[in-house]
């Protein structure tokens, strides 16, 4: 059994850590908070992600996971100064991605029915369920909060640590792709609705025609009729060339020596040149040692690239689950080209 980093801090002193940082007003010790509180997550990945793999052995399902990145953690807290740093429960992740709704429906209802001792948080399907309730800015997908929960000494060490599920399509993975793609190759920032207004409306509508043409439902303008949906959609084209600026980039494909544990690493372009930037990929087989290497990395490169760590069976899996890190937006594009050739 690997040696996983355990919680050598409180609950405490990892929430009071967390509100200097959205104050700007972090001691000395924070970091090494921080970095302990986000390691020790390792572990409750490993749990979900080896059960997670066991029941979509011999499908078409695809299982990733990741640690949150520190400088989103950071922002995180910043853009919400009530979160607790000691209960914020996306530092840990797994992602699942299925071919169609019924499939992820069905997938997610065996979860749920799994006889382990961990805690499911997010029960109100209303709050949790973006599929059914679509965001405003057009992201669709279910998550699920799931308590670290064990019956084993050496289990214990991890005992209320959070872990979120993200359950997609592969037709809503290409969207919600699609737009960490633009963050990461535009001054623009539709992720977390701090790009320009055109921006967002650009994949909220998107979302929307996406939704109608291939999974027979709604996302956030049900009321909008495919006439207006298409002019609308051409307009913030023409004002954004989002799709023009997706088909320059070529998806970069890299020849690694594959591990199961991998930083990803996607350098900051500049806004005259969207393809002088290559990923990098540093495969490892112990996590401690990728967790270590990415902690420092975070720190040399800050401001430079974009750098997470993240867990993946194979490569292929490993571009499907984080294909944003390769700019391949061309599911996307094609979508989006189909449905709007269909579209009176």
């Amino acid at each position: 059994m690997a040696n996983f980093v355990h919680p050598r801090y409180t609950r405490k002193q990892v929430t009071k850590a967390g509100a200097r940082f959205a104050l700007n007003q972090g001691l000395p010790e924070d970091p090494f908070i921080l970095e302990n509180w986000r390691a020790s997550h390792a572990w409750v990945i490993n749990t979900f992600q080896v059960n997670l793999r066991r029941r979509s052995r011999n499908t078409d399902v695809v299982v990733g996971t990741r640690l949150k990145r520190r400088v989103t953690i950071i922002n995180k807290l910043q853009r919400f100064p009530q979160m607790q740093l000691g209960r914020m429960h996306d530092i840990a992740g797994c992602r699942v991605i299925f071919p169609d709704i019924s499939t992820l429906n069905a997938f997610r209802q065996d979860v749920h029915r799994a006889r382990f001792a961990h805690k499911r948080r997010s029960i109100e399907e209303e709050k949790w369920n973006y599929i059914l309730h679509p965001k405003p800015d057009g992201y669709r997908g279910i998550h699920d909060v799931y308590e670290y929960e064990s019956r084993s000494d050496i289990g214990s060490l991890w005992k209320g640590l959070l872990i979120e599920i993200q359950y997609r399509t592969l037709l809503q993975h290409s969207w919600a792709t699609a737009v960490e793609v633009a963050g990461l190759l535009t001054h623009n920032n539709p992720k977390f609705g701090q790009g320009a207004p055109e921006f967002v409306d650009f994949f909220a509508i998107s979302s929307e025609i996406l939704a109608r043409r291939y999974e027979e439902t709604t996302s956030c303008f049900p009321d909008m009729s495919d006439t207006e949906l298409k002019e609308r959609f051409m307009a913030l084209e023409e004002e954004t060339r989002i799709l023009q600026l997706f088909r320059r980039v070529n998806s970069k494909i890299v020849e690694i020596d594959f591990k199961m544990n991998n930083i990803l690493i996607f350098p900051f372009v500049s806004a005259d040149n969207e393809n002088d930037s290559n990923l990098e990929v540093i495969p490892f087989s112990s996590v401690n040692a990728a967790i270590d290497r990415y902690n420092s990395l975070e720190k040399e490169r800050e401001g430079q690239a974009d750098i997470v760590l993240v867990r993946a069976d194979n490569f292929e899996n490993l571009r499907i689950t984080f294909r944003n890190y390769f700019a391949d937006t061309t599911e996307f594009v094609q979508h989006l080209d189909e449905a709007m050739s269909a579209t009176p």
